[in-house]
């Protein structure tokens, strides 16, 4: 086990307009399973790779247990880095995998026989050695993987989209073996994926990483609950934060109807007379259907529609919006919108479930809980205080 820091990290790839990795601070605490999550090239491997030796940097420092490995050789740092797509040989037995790292460093035949045994047994695959990992479900595959991982007892694991192309869905992929064997064998993980449904899932902590800089680091009720910046507000989620334009006049984000109280402090944070309006799926409701033919006129944001009777006390009312969409996911209807903003269109999205649905093309009203509402600087991207 140990501890990791990155320390101003910074890499440029050659051709590469701007950096994969800008200036990254992060520390892993010593145990701790940290989920990296962003989108596809957002910076994820580029980190992984920084921390294993595999790239150089241009600068910054890699420490692990307060050691500076920044100019050690990959072999050198005690970190064992499982790329994507290479977790296995295809080629080899479970047995040959788990023992592959041992017999690299040229361990004898019999410490690489009882290693493997021990760790075969301990991660649940000793009825399967013979196997080759095509022969195995995707449970035992994980556990062969992260029995490979560890074979060598590394400070550190780096583990980069261990579930991409796996054809798990996306409801089974929290009960990953992953997650559970990092916390019995109690070692250091970072753990890179496309997927914050997965992130949200395993993670002691999660860091959002966009555009090769670290948007927010916190548990997963923190990022979830109180996203630092747009790009995670809008990442991070099975169904992502609607982020609305909006003009800030008199106190208040104005779109449409909808008016989303701005503290003082919040507008003294502001970098121009544009405000970001935040809203999770289950804060907007259809709160009416629009029905004449002014109602119809979703081009006309002046005007308040009715607000629902339904509504609660702390809920506000005036997006018109056009469903272009409509999913029924079995419990719930997940509906795209898109509305007219201040600044062009605007695409919502909405879990409905009460009610029928609506149909694509109809016009809709709808109703938002603005006591949920997050808000954000459109010029720096981060968070309003609250």
């Amino acid at each position: 086990m140990a501890e990791v820091e990155l320390v101003d990290v910074t890499r440029v790839q050659r051709g590469m307009w701007r950096p994969v990795l800008e200036r990254v601070d992060l520390r892993v605490r010593d145990g701790e399973l940290m989920v990296l999550t962003g989108v596809s090239g957002s910076g994820k491997s580029a980190l992984l790779r920084a921390l294993a030796g595999a790239d150089q940097l241009n600068a910054g420092r890699v420490l692990i247990d307060g050691k500076d490995v920044t100019k050690l050789a990959p072999d050198k740092r005690g970190v064992s880095m499982l790329a994507q797509g290479f977790a296995l040989f295809p080629q080899l037995s479970v047995r040959d995998n788990i023992a592959f790292p041992l017999t690299m460093r040229k361990n004898s035949a019999k410490a690489v026989t009882a290693r493997v045994a021990a760790i075969a047994e301990r991660c649940g695959v000793a009825d399967y050695l013979a196997a080759r990992p095509d022969a195995l479900n995707f449970d035992l595959r994980q556990r062969a993987m992260m029995a490979r991982a560890v074979a060598n007892d590394p400070l550190v694991v780096c583990v980069d989209e261990p579930l991409a192309g796996s054809g798990v869905p996306m409801m089974m992929r929290e009960r990953t073996p992953i997650a559970t064997l990092q916390r019995d064998f109690g070692v250091t993980m970072l753990y890179a994926t496309c997927s914050s449904t997965d992130a949200l899932a395993i993670a002691d902590r999660i860091a959002v990483i966009d555009h090769g800089v670290v948007q927010q680091v916190g548990t997963a009720a923190e990022v979830f609950e109180r996203p630092a910046t747009v790009a995670a507000a809008g990442f991070v989620g099975q169904a992502p934060m609607n982020v609305i334009p909006a003009v800030y006049q008199d106190g208040f984000a104005r779109v449409g109807g909808l008016r989303v109280k701005v503290g003082s402090a919040q507008a003294e944070a502001l970098t121009g007379s544009k405000v970001l309006i935040g809203l999770r799926p289950e804060d907007l409701y259809l709160g009416g259907r629009a029905t004449s033919p002014d109602e119809r006129d979703v081009t006309n944001p002046d005007r308040d529609p009715d607000p629902d009777p339904d509504a609660g006390p702390e809920s506000g009312v005036g997006l018109r919006a056009v469903a272009v969409l409509i999913k029924d996911s079995g419990r719930e209807y997940i509906v795209h919108a898109r509305m007219e903003g201040p600044d062009g269109p605007v695409d919502l999205v909405v879990r409905h479930k009460n009610g029928p649905p609506p149909v694509r093309g109809e016009n809709l009203l709808l109703t938002a809980n603005v006591s949920a509402a997050h808000l954000f600087d459109p010029g720096t991207g981060r968070r309003l205080s609250d």
